[in-house]
Parts: C-alpha cells; structure tokens; sequence
C-alpha cells in the first residue's frame, strides 16, 4: 500500500487505537482513510467544532460502520498523528539503509526527503500544532519521542561534517533543532511565500538556505 507516495508494508498504523474489525489490512486501509478525510476537517472547522456526523460525511462510511474502527472521536485524532509519525519513522529507517559518508549529501537527502514528506501531510502537521495539547498523555509523548529522534538523527549529520571540517562549526542539537523548524515553515507559514514561488520553488530556495548555512 502507498501513503503519500511511499510504500508502507505494516498492518497497522496506532498501537492505541482498536477495531472491531479482525483484518488487520481492511482495517489499516479504513484508519488511513479516516485519518486523511478528518484531518482537512479538523485543520478547517477545529477539533471540538466538527462532528462525527461530519467525519462520517467525509469518510463517506456510515456512522455505525465508523465506530467498527474506532471507539471516541479521541480515536481520530490519535490516528491523524499516528498517520504521520509513521511516515516519519519510515522515512528515518529508509535515510540509515541509505546512509553514506558525504554529510553534505546526507544533510541535502534529510532536508529533501523531509520536505518532500512535509508537504504530503501538510495537514496533519498543521493540526499537530494547533491540537497536540488534546492528545493522550501516552499519545503525545509517542510525537515527542519520534520528533526527537528525527532531530538527533540530524545532529549526527551536523556532528559528522563539523568533525570532517566540512560543515562550519557550531553545537549540533541545537542547529538540528533549528533546522527542523525551520523545515516546516512552508506548512505553518506558508501563505507568506505563495504569491512569489511554486511549492517547490520554496522547497528549493529553502534547501539551499539551510546547506548554504553550514558549507565551510
């Protein structure tokens, strides 16, 4: 199965959310069809605002066939931050198989690949930032331990060029930090640059940005 463009294999996508539905295929399918329809609600009239009457719209399922696959309107937005999060962690173990000992091709593979999956869920990350604090205490820290290891699989990006000479010096975490928020700015701030560039004309320019910061 694809997920934004992205071959996944797993059978699921929460380890939270439970189904009545036994097929754990059919029922990561229908969770990710859930996920993506209510998100763009969630994102446009906010969490409390919008009904599971119009979550069953958007998802086209009936409303007593919505509850086989979730039990709370909680639920939901669990799967919306876990749809991500698990495009995250796969991209994360997909830039190690790939790993190579030029930082500066690493740090512009990070940088691309992250964009690129930014974009694909642009509405999911917009709603992690408005909405997390709704979140589960186990859920929210779930997306904080993923959001971290992106950032320390950065700093050891930073760490290595730095150490090669290649990359100016500076404290890795902290530039790591930096560079992942300044990676979801498109997303957050994104209306700033659209009458100027296309979507990649920004992923572009901002790639450069970033690289160009730390190039000895």
């Amino acid at each position: 199965m694809k997920v934004g463009g992205r071959i996944v294999n797993k059978e699921k996508i929460s380890e939270t959310v439970s189904s009545r539905i036994k097929n754990p295929r059919l029922v990561r399918k229908k969770h990710l069809h859930i996920a993506k329809k209510a998100s763009k609600l969630f994102v446009k009239k906010g969490y409390h605002q919008t009904t599971m009457r119009e979550i069953s719209r958007a998802t086209d399922m009936a409303i007593g066939n919505l509850y086989d696959y979730i039990a709370k309107k909680e639920d939901v937005l669990c799967l919306t931050f876990d749809v991500y999060h698990q495009s995250v962690q796969e991209r994360l173990d997909a830039e190690q198989a790939l790993k190579t000992d030029d930082p500066r091709e690493s740090l512009r593979s990070f940088i691309r690949h992250s964009l690129e999956n930014i974009e694909t869920f642009k509405d999911e990350i917009k709603l992690m930032y408005r909405e997390s604090r709704l979140l589960p205490r186990k859920n929210l820290k779930r997306a904080m331990k993923i959001e971290m290891e992106q950032i320390q699989a950065l700093e050891k990006i930073i760490r290595q060029g730095v150490n090669q000479g290649v990359f100016r010096k500076q404290e890795p975490f902290f530039a790591a930090s930096m560079i992942f928020y300044q990676l979801i700015f498109p997303t957050l701030r994104g209306w700033t640059l659209a009458d100027k560039y296309s979507n990649k004309e920004a992923r572009d320019l901002l790639e450069e940005y970033i690289v160009n910061h730390f190039i000895a």
